[in-house]
């Protein structure tokens, strides 16, 4: 009756944290669905394999949060 709507981002899709003094770009490598039905996505810090973060999409689409890197 109720189902929720898939991710609206992609893996390779690119985001820059807002407040972020360095511009960091990071990058989705992995998208998956919690078991309580929330999409997330895992992202790397781009050129840096070191560093990991996962985010909710819903977080990372609100512009209040993260904003898409510009195209090179």
């Amino acid at each position: 009756m109720f189902k929720r709507e898939g991710p609206s981002v992609q893996i390779g899709d690119r985001f820059i944290k807002k407040g972020d003094t360095w511009g960091r770009e990071w990058v989705i490598i992995r998208l998956w669905t919690t078991v309580d039905g929330l999409p997330h996505a895992r992202m790397e810090n781009n050129g840096r394999g070191q560093e990991s973060r996962i985010i909710s999409v819903s977080a990372l689409v609100d512009p209040y949060f993260f904003s898409p890197a510009p195209d090179a």
